[in-house]
């Protein structure tokens, strides 16, 4: 597993910056929804509405697809067939379906001055790596870390706790950024400090429920947000954060 190396200037107050993939810096709305209407109908599965279809996106795809299967009431087995169905034409047409937000590269550009920058996704590993090469993301971001067993759940504080572990990044030092409330909760369950972002498919309620310490609307935002919680980690460095207000600018 590589680690995140990168030489620190004086100015670096952060030891890594974590950022979920789908929702967060690539809009796989198209790709994921498509991939799950193909799914279902061709397994003679009513698809979902749009909403519930939307909701799938960030969870793991097993944990998704094991809730369909009892909503079904089939035999929990299927599901596997399910994830085989949905990761075959996925992987096929993931990068023509997927894109990448407007503004994120240039904000990319920018956090790498304050850490070193890797992905945290729930999306299996293999998948997840295809995807950021394919899509263009490779330069900016060398690592992902996802999960790796395709017959297993891992929930995001698993993956996390594994990327802290691999970086040697202290928590009270690194942020996590995502736009659903597995991303926040990950980051409280790992001590690190989190930020929400509304583009993705979660909204402000889901990442308020989930405490996130700041959430922002706009891409262009979350260079403020992280400088702001960079700042605060060269004056405080709290072993924990106890003391951290949700609430930073939005």
């Amino acid at each position: 597993m590589t680690v995140l190396n990168e030489t620190f200037s004086d100015a670096r107050f952060l030891d890594a910056i974590f950022f979920d993939l789908d929702g967060c810096l690539v809009d796989s709305t198209r790709a994921i929804t498509n991939t799950f209407h193909h799914t279902l109908l061709t397994s003679g599965i009513a698809p979902r509405s749009a909403e519930v279809t939307r909701s799938f996106i960030g969870p793991p795809l097993r944990a998704t697809f094991d809730r369909v299967v009892v909503e079904e009431g089939l035999d929990p087995a299927f599901a596997s067939v399910l994830v085989a169905t949905y990761r075959a034409r996925y992987g096929a047409m993931s990068a023509s379906e997927t894109t990448i937000f407007p503004g994120v590269l240039e904000a990319l550009a920018k956090l790498r001055e304050y850490a070193p920058l890797a992905i945290v996704t729930s999306k299996f590993g293999p998948v997840a790596e295809k995807l950021v090469d394919e899509i263009g993301l490779r330069a900016h971001i060398a690592v992902v870390y996802a999960p790796r067993d395709e017959h297993t759940i891992e929930p995001k504080e698993v993956t996390l706790r594994r990327a802290l572990a691999a970086t040697g990044a202290r928590p009270h030092a690194t942020v996590m950024i995502g736009d659903r409330e597995h991303d926040v909760l990950a980051g409280h369950a790992c001590a690190t400090a989190t930020i929400g972002v509304l583009w993705g498919a979660g909204d402000r309620a889901e990442l308020e429920a989930a405490r996130a310490h700041a959430i922002v609307t706009e891409v262009d935002q979350l260079h403020g947000a992280v400088r702001e919680i960079a700042m605060r980690r060269a004056v405080d460095r709290p072993s924990d954060l106890s003391q951290f207000n949700p609430g930073l600018p939005t």
